[in-house]
């Protein structure tokens, strides 16, 4: 799978006339950010995806935790550390790159996860932390989702002001 310091290639396709192209081919630098490092690698703001020739990776939300269409980002966790608490509005799915993670849920429960795994997220309050001696690369995709219900409508929850979906 190769090591969380590997650099991140991102190439992307387009249109041009009636052929296929490529329209961006570099690398991502990942930025320091809750005590990991990420960059996000593509983003959409609508659903169906608006096609674009445009990054919108680039922008100045880049950074939000989650779109209002769909996100790709990735993470790299350093070392022995411990997330924060939170849920978004959203379906995730969190594929473990390179090393090990352990989610950890409201509800206390701990499921240590590997190279290769997959988790599916609805919506619920967690937390990521990296328990071993050696830097985690996950990568989420993240879809918007209805509200969750449990007596009331639960939203957004943990999630800093900077790094919130703006409307």
């Amino acid at each position: 799978m190769g090591s969380a310091a590997t650099p991140l290639r991102r190439v992307v396709t387009t249109h041009s006339g009636s052929r296929s192209t490529i329209l961006f081919d570099g690398h991502l630098d990942l930025q320091p950010g809750f005590a990991a490092n990420a960059a996000t690698i593509w983003k959409t703001n609508s659903y169906p995806a608006e096609l674009t020739i445009d990054d919108p990776s680039s922008d100045s939300s880049a950074k939000q935790m989650y779109a209002r269409g769909s996100l790709i980002r990735v993470v790299d966790f350093p070392p022995q550390s411990t997330g924060h608490n939170h849920r978004t509005q959203s379906l995730d799915y969190a594929i473990v790159l390179d090393g090990e993670m352990e989610m950890v849920l409201e509800d206390g429960t701990r499921t240590r996860v590997r190279a290769g795994d997959v988790v599916v997220q609805q919506a619920t309050k967690h937390q990521w932390d990296n328990p071993t001696g050696r830097t985690a690369r996950v990568i989420f995709v993240l879809l918007p989702s209805e509200a969750f219900v449990v007596g009331e409508k639960l939203g957004d929850s943990g999630i800093p002001d900077a790094f919130k979906v703006t409307t």
